[in-house]
C-alpha cells in the first residue's frame, strides 16, 4: 500500500512540474467547466463527413427559444427513454431531448449525453 502510495506521489510531482514547465499542456489538462442540462427540441442534425471536413453537430431550441449547437463526439452517449443505448439515426430533426453538455474554455459546447425523450 505505501509503494502504490508513493508511485501516486511521484507521478502526481512529475506531473505538476510537467504543467509548470509547458503552459499548454496545463491548457488541455484543465477540466472543463461543470455541464449543462439542456432540454428541448432538436433543429437541425450535421453528422461528420470526412471529405468536407465537418463534425458532427445538433442544434437544440429550448422553451424560451434559446438555439444552441453541441457537437456530438464519439464518446458523446446517445439513448433513448428506457435508458438504452440508440444509433445516431434516431436523432432527427423535431425528437425532443434532454442533452447533457461541457462548454470548453473557448465555449465549444461538446455533448456528454443525449437522451432522446417521447
Amino acid at each position: 500500500m505505501k509503494r502504490v502510495f508513493l508511485t501516486w506521489c511521484l507521478l502526481l510531482a512529475g506531473t505538476s512540474r510537467a504543467l509548470a514547465d509547458n503552459p499548454a499542456m496545463a491548457a488541455e489538462i484543465m477540466p472543463f467547466a461543470s455541464h449543462t442540462i439542456l432540454g428541448g427540441m432538436v433543429k437541425s442534425v450535421s453528422w461528420a463527413d470526412p471529405a468536407k471536413g465537418t463534425k458532427s453537430e445538433i442544434t437544440v431550441k429550448d422553451g424560451s427559444g434559446k438555439i444552441t449547437n453541441i457537437y456530438v463526439m464519439s464518446t458523446t452517449t446517445l439513448w433513448d427513454m428506457d435508458a438504452k443505448a440508440i444509433m445516431r439515426d434516431k436523432i432527427i430533426p423535431r425528437a425532443k431531448v434532454n442533452v447533457i453538455y461541457l462548454t470548453t474554455p473557448e465555449g465549444i459546447n461538446v455533448g456528454k449525453s443525449i437522451k432522446i425523450l417521447k
